[in-house]
This record gives structure tokens, C-alpha cells and sequence, in this order.
């Protein structure tokens, strides 16, 4: 497998935190010949006085006024020499995102996140969450730094410990197949992760927790150490598998910390309303409290790997 890489989509808002992304969208560009697609998504406006006029004016001066600031942010923070097309929407930010990624055929979004927590998080979500949620195409999520990253003339990323949790599902092989090209550019190593999940209320009781824990390991152990066979050659790139007990995102989390991960490539299958509500995705929790990238791979969706 190889990667190829046309159209690469970076939302931004001109924040510092958006900024963060543009590194990494610029070193893939060039090591991929991609173009970059710049897009920045103003909100919808209602107009002071419900007149038409009013309405059509304050639109204008909002869009002549983002267009402006866009070229402005595009001509500071990126190279000259970049393909680069700057594009502005109106609406929902994350719906915008998403429909742009679609029309564009887009092959990776790249974008920061500054994450939520607490009430506001529960009502509303993030816009990097939903994106990675719904998107048609990989996003590489960029978790807000103290400092933004430069990466050296020579180097395509600076991704050099990759960590793929992995479920046994397809869309977790996927995803492996995914990080065993990215390692494989950039001169990285993976590590796999597989997080046994015990019940919280056995059905034997709680006596039998540690046989069933045993069991569990064992069979997840004979299964992890097959999956590198599927990579062919880049097999080599697989460092470590390892098995752990507990809740998933908090396992996978504290595995990136400890192993000091400079990505994690995780997959999502996505949940009905309900469910996800209440409870959350791995792959979003994952995302909202990584310190490293995160690169999410959908079960479904445009794909930038070739054989």
C-alpha cells in the first residue's frame, strides 16, 4: 500500500489554535505533491432590522471582510511556493467542513482542536468531534500546544512512535493499514494496543473475574500477534503488541502518555443518537484528551491508500 495524497482540507477560524494544523498540512503537501484547501467558515447572519436590504448588506461586508482576512492569513502563514485555495462558507462550521470535504473529494482534513469539557461540552459537542464523526475522508486531529511545531527541512512529519489500538473489527485493521504507511514515511514504529473490557457486572460474579480476565487475554494475545501478517513487508515496522485491562480510551490515553506517542491512528464505527449521547465514542474521547495527533479512520469513506 502506498499513500496518495491530492487534496488536503484545513479548516480554520485564524485562531493560534487553528494554526497548529498548518504545519503538518504543509509538510504533506510537499512530500505528497498535494494541494491544500484553506477553508474558513463564517456564521450565518440575522440581521438587527429584518429588512432584505440589511440582511444582503451585512452578508456582503461579513464575506468581503473573511475573504480578506483569509488571503491575509494565507499569504503570513504559508508558504509562497504551496498550491493553496482559499475557500469561505457560511453556516454550521462543522456541517460546512464536512460538505466542503465531500465536494472537494478530499482525501485527508486537518484540523485543530481546542476541546471542551464539562456541561458545554455534554449540550453542544466540539466541531473537531463532529467532524471526525461525519466526515467522508481520514482526519488528523491536532490537539492545541503551548508551542507549535516546526518540522526540519527533511523530515515529511516527525511521527517516529505510532500507537494503533486495535479491536480485531475492519475498520481497526483499517486503520493499521493506515499507520503501517504512515510509519513507513516516515521512519516510525507502531505499537499495538488491545484493551480487554471486562463487564461491570459479571454474570458469574465477581469471583470469577480473574479466570475470565485470564481467558480473555490469552485469546485477544493469539489474535493481536496475526494482525501484523495482513501489513506483509511493513510487519517489520511493528515494535511492541500489547494487552491491557480497562477502559478503553482511558488504556489507549495513558499507553500514548507512557510510550510518548507522536500519533495515535485509531478507527471509529460511530453510535446511534442515543448511546452516543450518554456515553461517547472511544475514538472521541481519544480525540478530545490526546496530547499527540490522532489520525481517525472511518469504517466508510473516501480512502487516500492505494496498492
Amino acid at each position: 500500500m502506498r499513500m496518495k495524497l491530492n487534496k488536503i482540507l484545513v479548516p480554520t477560524d485564524f485562531s493560534e489554535a487553528s494554526k497548529q494544523a498548518l504545519p503538518y498540512a504543509e509538510a504533506f503537501a510537499k512530500k505528497f505533491g498535494a494541494s491544500v484547501a484553506l477553508v474558513y467558515v463564517a456564521p450565518a447572519l440575522v440581521a438587527a432590522e429584518f429588512s432584505r436590504v440589511g440582511i444582503v448588506l451585512d452578508a456582503r461586508l461579513v464575506l468581503e471582510k473573511a475573504q480578506e482576512s483569509l488571503a491575509g492569513f494565507r499569504a503570513k502563514e504559508l508558504s509562497a511556493s504551496l498550491p493553496v485555495e482559499n475557500h469561505i462558507r457560511t453556516g454550521a462550521a462543522y456541517f460546512e467542513i464536512i460538505n466542503a470535504a465531500k465536494e472537494m473529494s478530499t482525501d485527508l482534513i486537518i484540523l485543530s482542536t481546542h476541546g471542551r469539557t464539562g456541561l458545554k461540552h455534554f449540550f453542544l459537542g466540539s466541531t473537531a468531534e463532529r467532524v471526525v464523526r461525519h466526515a467522508p475522508c481520514p482526519v488528523l486531529t491536532i490537539r492545541e500546544q503551548a508551542l507549535r511545531v516546526r518540522f526540519p527541512a527533511d523530515s515529511p512529519c516527525g511521527f517516529k512512535r505510532v500507537l494503533v489500538p486495535i479491536d480485531f473489527s475492519e475498520a481497526s485493521h483499517k486503520a493499521l493499514s493506515y499507520a503501517s504507511v504512515f510509519a513507513e514515511q516516515c521512519g516510525a514504529e507502531i505499537t499495538l494496543l488491545h484493551v480487554v473490557e471486562l463487564p461491570a457486572y459479571p454474570e458469574l460474579g465477581y469471583a470469577h473475574v480473574p479466570m475470565k480476565e485470564a481467558e480473555q487475554k490469552k485469546s485477544a494475545l493469539e489474535t493481536l500477534q496475526l494482525a501484523p501478517l495482513a501489513l506483509g513487508e511493513n510487519a517489520r515496522l511493528i515494535k511492541s503488541t500489547l494487552i491491557r485491562v480497562g477502559n478503553p480510551a482511558q488504556e489507549i490515553l495513558e499507553e500514548a502518555r507512557r510510550g510518548s506517542s507522536d500519533l495515535v491512528v485509531i478507527s471509529t464505527h460511530g453510535h446511534g443518537r442515543l448511546r452516543h449521547l450518554l456515553l461517547g465514542s472511544t475514538t472521541e474521547r481519544v480525540v478530545r484528551h490526546a496530547s499527540c495527533p490522532v489520525l481517525v479512520v472511518r469504517e466508510q469513506e473516501h480512502e487516500f491508500l492505494t496498492s
